[in-house]
C-alpha cells in the first residue's frame, strides 16, 4: 500500500468506521469472540494460553490485510467508476 493509499485507509479507519462500535452485529461477535477465548482459556496451561494468544494475533493481523486490500479493491473500483462517469 503507497503512502497516499494508507493516509486514506488510516482516515476512513479513524472518521468513518465511528458506527462500527454501535452496530448490533458487530458488538454480538465481539462479545461472543470473547466468551469463547475465556472458555477455552479457562481449560488451558499458561502457554498453552499465550498459543492461543499468538494464534489470535495472527488471525486478526490477517483479517486486518484483508481489510487493506479490500479498502485498495473498492478504491480501484471508484477509480474506474468515476472515469466511466466522465468517460
Amino acid at each position: 500500500m503507497n503512502d497516499l493509499t494508507r493516509c486514506l485507509y488510516e482516515f476512513v479507519c479513524e472518521k468513518r468506521m465511528g458506527g462500527l462500535s454501535e452496530d448490533k452485529e458487530y458488538i454480538e461477535a465481539v462479545l461472543g469472540a470473547e466468551q469463547q477465548e475465556k472458555r477455552v482459556a479457562s481449560y488451558l496451561s499458561d502457554d498453552q494460553r499465550r498459543d492461543l494468544r499468538a494464534l489470535m494475533d495472527t488471525v486478526a493481523a490477517q483479517s486486518d490485510i484483508t481489510c487493506e486490500h479490500l479498502f485498495q479493491a473498492a478504491l480501484a473500483l471508484s477509480r474506474e467508476l468515476n472515469g466511466m462517469v466522465r468517460g
